[in-house]
Order: structure tokens, then sequence, then C-alpha cells
């Protein structure tokens, strides 16, 4: 049986090189995570279709968008991964950083969203439970919350994420976001 072909589109914010480099050092030389277990092209997914938008232009441009520290957290990279549940271990999965809804960040991510979840329309929306909007998506996740997968898993990172949350904030002042890209990916 031959599969269908896939289409996608993703939207994504990336850290600056600088930025990045400075979180990879402290999350192995501080926090001892192993150097593989590390995120590279660390990033934002802004926004995520399965199908063709309309009118979308894909390519790249420069952002200047700070975030505060402190308005971030850890989480586990998984449903319901924002509070600590005994089946979520950490070591485990995949684990990011989330930017609370008052970071300051956030009114120019929801700007960028709205950007391109206004292609959506009723012939690629189909059959789906409801449209984008800025905290719900038509697509994966029914909510979207601004993270960034930091860690993969493997990392033997110890199960309160608390721990490795204040030693990030002690050592990272902001997250410097400077490229968004509207990419796509077929697959025949």
């Amino acid at each position: 049986m031959k599969k269908k072909p896939t289409y996608q589109i993703f939207t994504l914010l990336f850290l600056n090189k600088k930025n990045e480099e400075v979180i990879s050092h402290i999350l192995t030389d501080l926090c001892k995570i192993p150097k593989e277990c590390v995120q590279r092209r660390m990033h934002m997914t802004i926004y995520h279709s399965r199908r063709p938008l309309p009118g979308v232009s894909f390519g790249s441009s420069t952002e200047n968008i700070k975030a505060n520290i402190d308005e971030t957290r850890f989480m586990v990279l998984a449903p319901g991964g924002e509070n600590p549940k005994s089946n979520l271990i950490p070591s485990d999965r995949s684990v990011g950083i989330r930017l609370t809804k008052r970071n300051s960040a956030i009114k120019r991510i929801l700007e960028l969203r709205r950007g391109i979840y206004k292609f959506e329309n009723q012939h690629v929306l189909k059959n789906r439970r409801q449209k984008t909007s800025d905290w719900i998506n038509a697509f994966g996740a029914t909510h979207f919350q601004a993270h960034i997968k930091l860690i993969r898993p493997g990392s033997g990172i110890d199960n309160d994420l608390k721990k490795i949350g204040v030693i990030f904030r002690e050592n990272v002042k902001e997250l410097f976001f400077d490229r968004y890209e509207i990419n796509k990916l077929t697959r025949d």
C-alpha cells in the first residue's frame, strides 16, 4: 500500500548563535548534561500545519526579540509536562523551557503566530475540531505553549526540574531570538 504524501508548514523562531552557545555551555558544564543530549539549532515552533496554506510566503527574516528569563519554566516535553508527574521521567524525555504568558516576548511571538494562522481557510481546516488562535492549535497539540527544546532524552537530568531551573536562571539573563523562518516540508 502506497503512503499518502505529506505536507507540513513550520514557522520557527531561532535563538541567536551566541545565546545558544551560552546555554549549551551552562547545560554541559554547570548542569552536567552530556554534550550529545544538548539540542542544537535551538528554536521555538510558532506554528505548524499539515496542509498547504494558500498565500504563505516561505523564507527567513531578521527579528530582535528578547525574552525575560524570570518568566520561564522548565518542563518535560510531553502532554501534561508542565507539572511533575510520576510517569514523566525527565531523563527519559526531551526537556525544554517554556515562556509564561507574562513573558515580555509573548506579544511579538503572538504577532508572528497571527501572521501565519490568518491563512487558514475552510478548505485547509476541513474536519478539524477548531481553527488556530493565539493559544489553540488546529493541528498537533491542542494548546500552544511557547517553548524551546533544550535537552534530548537520555540526559540523566534530575527529576526535580526546579534544580536545573535555578542554575539556568542564575546564569542566563535573557533569551535572544534573531531569526524567523517559514519552511515547508514535503515527502512523497
